[in-house]
């Protein structure tokens, strides 16, 4: 049986009533961002053991420190500049600030940290935090930032897998015929029951973009395979380029190449929802109380990247990506064991983060450079 429609599928319902079906990345958008009843928009714990699922950076203040360290390798000047982009709880923010402080004070003391944050909650739940390092962390959007492009290291951490998305499907053009086309998923309205519900259909395509997209990618689609395609994350990368005079950019997310995103054991796609530590049904159900994300294609990202200026120089496991920078090393850093349980749950909560099987196993870190502006000449 499905849960009870929340006060946002009303209002979708109501939308859709209005204006007719909305494509799926419209309700992804709704359903995560909506100002009021948005799921990152309202107080209800999200991340850790009371959430719906965990990050990386909530699993040790070690991640912050090896994060930190890769900044630092990168940027080999005094004065720097950290621009986060959707920074959570604000606790990753803290160990990378501490860490800099501890290992680095003379870094420390030019250091601007710049938080781009889209919900209300989340920044007051970062404001909370960071209160202690008083002037050198603000608040600013990218938009802002572009008006007074600066110079240094912007970065997310599990923010792309959570831009909404659109849905596309293959399908045969015509019996007999070799040229295949894509379909798009929307979200209409079942009336079947006692009370209109949500529900999916497919239609046409809502712009010519998706098609480009599939094509740049290079991956092939089967009929009936479905893909996500996250154009949200491509103009993502537009307003990074317009906020950086130069630097760099390091996205660490859960996803791959396009190659291993789609094929047979991914012919349903990668969307995934979560309502408290258990994968849901449905996206439709729980709507603005689950959390609701997609792999992200580490290759749509590289290539439209290279049109935003930016240079691919490297791209790896997170786990590769943490041991590169100093995560053993910080591990055997650590003052020595003392037999406690609480001991052996830090020590095992740091050793997910690069053993096989543990939280790092589907996330990859991408790393990429900007020397200059990008040329708008003819």
């Amino acid at each position: 049986m499905n849960p009870p429609a929340t006060h946002l599928e009303h209002r979708i319902i109501a939308r859709i009533l209005c204006e007719g079906p909305i494509t799926f990345r419209q309700f992804m958008q709704a359903a995560l961002y909506d100002e009021n009843l948005g799921y990152y928009n309202t107080q209800r714990v999200k991340i850790g053991a009371e959430g719906d699922y965990y990050t990386s950076s909530n699993v040790h203040a070690a991640f912050g420190k090896a994060m930190a360290r890769a900044m630092i390798d990168l940027w080999n000047e005094n004065a720097l500049t950290i621009v986060e982009m959707g920074a959570g709880t604000g606790r990753l923010a803290a160990d990378i600030l501490t860490a800099i402080r501890e290992d680095h004070p003379s870094i420390f003391e030019q250091l601007s940290y710049v938080i781009v944050e889209t919900s209300p909650a989340m920044r007051r739940l970062q404001q909370e935090r960071l209160n202690g390092f008083g002037h050198q962390v603000g608040w600013r959007s990218l938009e802002e930032i572009a008006s007074n492009p600066v110079s240094g290291i912007f970065f997310s951490n599990e923010l792309v897998d959570a831009l909404p998305v659109h849905r596309v499907r293959q399908v045969a053009q015509a019996v007999g015929l070799r040229t295949s086309s894509l379909e798009e998923q929307y979200v209409t309205i079942d009336h079947a029951g006692a009370a209109p519900r949500l529900a999916l259909e497919w239609g046409e395509l809502s712009s010519e973009r998706l098609i480009e997209y599939v094509e740049r990618c290079g991956a092939t689609l089967k009929e009936g395979w479905v893909a996500e395609i996250n154009l949200d994350a491509i103009d993502w990368l537009d307003k990074i380029s317009k906020a950086m005079e130069r630097g760099y950019l390091i996205t660490v997310d859960y996803g791959d190449v396009a190659q291993h995103l789609i094929g047979a054991d991914r012919r349903e796609g990668t969307l995934r929802s979560f309502y408290r530590h258990r994968l849901s049904h449905s996206p439709l159900e729980r709507v603005g109380e689950q959390d609701i994300t997609a792999s992200v294609n580490f290759t749509a990202l590289v290539e439209y990247g290279r049109d935003a200026g930016f240079e691919a120089i490297s791209y790896e496991r997170q786990s590769a990506f943490l041991v590169r920078n100093g995560l053993v090393e910080i591990i055997a850093s650590m003052e020595a064991s003392t037999g406690s349980i609480d001991d052996m749950k830090e020590r095992l909560a740091i050793k997910s983060l690069f053993l096989p099987g543990g939280v790092s196993d589907n996330f990859r870190a991408l790393v990429q450079r900007k020397d200059s502006p990008v040329s708008t000449a003819i």
